[in-house]
């Protein structure tokens, strides 16, 4: 099998896409997106006031908690 043979079965079994470009560029939504840096989620806010509510039940577990960070 010759490269001009492969490139033919490559082309009729991959036609051309309708569309050569992007409908839109995403490069300027992703770099406005990691200037704001990161935020925090309901979920994060959630587990930080969970561990602070265990702390302030059990104080003694802050050594558990120290030595797993």
């Amino acid at each position: 099998m010759t490269d001009e043979r492969l490139g033919e079965l490559l082309r009729a079994a991959m036609p051309p896409s309708a569309a050569d470009d992007a409908p839109r560029d995403l490069w300027p939504s992703l770099a406005s997106r990691l200037e704001r840096g990161p935020a925090w989620s309901f979920v994060d806010l959630g587990l930080a006031a969970a561990v602070a509510v265990t702390l302030l039940l059990f104080p003694e577990w802050v050594w558990v908690l120290a030595y797993h960070l």
